[in-house]
């Protein structure tokens, strides 16, 4: 799976405990709440120690409750139930943080309970409200939007209800559409396996089924959308716990060996599948800035309107970008210098983020068991060019709309570039990750993503949308999760949608 680099280093889990103990933001410097609002690790670390204080605070009680019948291999495991049920629901909630961070990476997102609609309710624009904005007082990043001075509150008339499988959670960090289409991740909570993918018609209403949940060892990544398609890679790894278990190192990550890759494109009309591209055994690089965390170097993959783009090789051999030109199937492959972690088509020109200085395995902290690289660098591959130009070093969390590109560097520094010349430009705004689409700048804009800020073309003040998910294909997308309180690490429950167009 590939993981996004952070140029910084971790916080202290000390110091995450002693915050969450008291309960107060301000006592983390700017720099480190920046670092948090951005890392997995990090995040899911603070957010474990507050809910495990919480649940720790709490006012239990001993109650006495009579035997029950229970299969022979429990009935011993009855009498303590009650005195360990503190303790269990401390385990899984920690557990579940932890398990959702490897599914999903470091985006989650806060709710609002917004009215509930039709699954295939359509707007009628002519007789919708417009939304609404309300002034507020700037918060810090614990309690709002810290770069946004108004709210935009989206009407449910304005709103266009996602159909979901029925006990559905989505993951809000595979979202992505086009002008007709949305695909997402989506995981049942009773059910152990990895996530499966949907695909929902914003038109029609229509909802299926493009990939079926696994095991948790084959995981859907780097998915994208164009038209009627959609493209991603399948990976089936395994995992496995250093032996003996490390005494000094906490949160010591398992080691990761990954057997196959494919590169699946399939039709969202018909919901039929065909594997583009497949391959064994694929090299893996350790991430230093991800406590050295294995992850395998292809494919990484891009849909773009007739045109797919995936990566495959190995670090003896190199690694290539091939170009499938999808109507009459012709395929063309360019050398890289490293592995790619994201790539996107910016309309007909391709921008991705690529791995640099390259170092030794049995090197860096402790000797990592596989090479890895210290550094990244955007490129952008314009149309027809045979060899692609550096934009930025340090980029992550790239996003591509027709035109235009969007990333962030350091500390959530976002920066934009435009076609023709793509040249680098601050936007002033930090926020991880950044969205770009139609025009539209958006990122996450508060601690632990709990709202979406915007910034519509032209404007001078971005709005902050307190459901706001993710800026995608010309779409605001807004989710909930009814009864759950904002800012805590949630899947929604409920996904809304509306136009950016229609915003103004």
């Amino acid at each position: 799976m590939k993981a996004v680099r952070l140029l910084a280093h971790h916080v202290d889990e000390h110091r995450l405990s002693e915050v969450a103990e008291g309960g107060a933001g301000a006592m983390l410097t700017d720099a480190e709440q920046r670092h948090v609002a951005a890392c997995d690790r990090c995040s899911l670390l603070f957010e474990g120690h507050r809910r495990a204080l919480h649940l720790l605070s709490a006012p239990w009680q001993r109650v006495d409750v009579p035997r029950v019948s229970v299969p022979f291999w429990r009935r011993d495991r009855v009498g303590r139930w009650t005195e360990l049920a503190a303790a269990a629901a401390i385990a899984l909630t920690l557990a579940a943080t932890l398990l959702y961070s490897r599914q999903t990476g470091p985006q989650t997102i806060g709710v609002s309970t917004s009215p509930s609609a039709s699954a295939t309710s359509v707007p009628n624009a002519s007789s919708s409200p417009l939304p609404t904005t309300t002034p507020f007082v700037t918060a810090t990043p614990w309690s709002g939007l810290p770069s946004a001075t108004t709210l935009l509150v989206v009407p449910s008339a304005m709103r266009t209800n996602v159909p979901l499988p029925a006990g559905a959670e989505v993951d809000t960090a595979t979202l992505v559409a086009d002008s007709d289409w949305l695909v997402m991740g989506v995981s049942f909570p009773d059910a152990p396996t990895s996530e499966a993918l949907y695909a929902a018609n914003l038109h029609t209403g229509a909802l299926r089924k493009i990939r079926d949940s696994s095991a948790f060892d084959s995981v859907p990544t780097a998915i994208s959308v164009a038209g009627s398609q959609a493209a991603w890679a399948d990976s089936t790894c395994e995992s496995s716990w250093p032996s003996p278990m490390p005494t000094e190192q906490a949160h010591s990550l398992p080691q990761v060996r990954c057997s196959s890759w494919r590169v699946v494109l399939t039709d969202l009309e018909t919901g039929t599948s065909r594997v583009v591209a497949q391959g064994s055994n694929p090299d893996a690089i350790n991430d230093p800035q991800d406590q050295g965390s294995a992850i395998p170097i292809v494919p990484t993959v891009a849909l773009g309107d007739d045109a797919l783009a995936y990566t495959s090789g190995d670090l003896t051999h190199g690694i290539e970008l091939n170009l499938l030109t999808l109507s009459p199937g012709a395929t063309r492959a360019l050398p890289l210098d490293g592995p790619l972690e994201e790539m996107s088509w910016a309309g007909r020109d391709l921008a991705w983020v690529e791995d640099t200085d390259l170092q030794a395995a049995g090197t860096g902290p402790g000797g990592y068991a596989n090479p890895y690289y210290l550094d990244s660098q955007l490129m952008v591959l314009p149309n027809g060019a045979t060899a692609a130009h550096p934009i930025a070093d340090g980029a992550y969390f790239l996003d591509a709309d027709t035109g235009e590109i969007a990333w962030d560097e350091g500390g959530c520094e976002m920066w934009t570039a435009s076609a023709p010349g793509w040249q680098p430009a601050d936007t002033g705004y930090e926020g991880c990750p950044a969205f770009v689409s139609g025009g539209w700048l958006g990122w996450s804009d508060a601690f632990q993503n709990a709202s979406l800020a915007i910034l519509a073309p032209g404007d001078s003040e971005p709005r902050g949308v307190p459901d706001g998910v993710a800026l995608t294909g010309g779409w605001l997308i807004l989710g909930s999760q009814p009864g759950q309180p904002t800012g805590y690490l949630v899947a929604p429950t409920q996904l809304g949608v509306v136009r950016v167009s229609d915003l103004k």
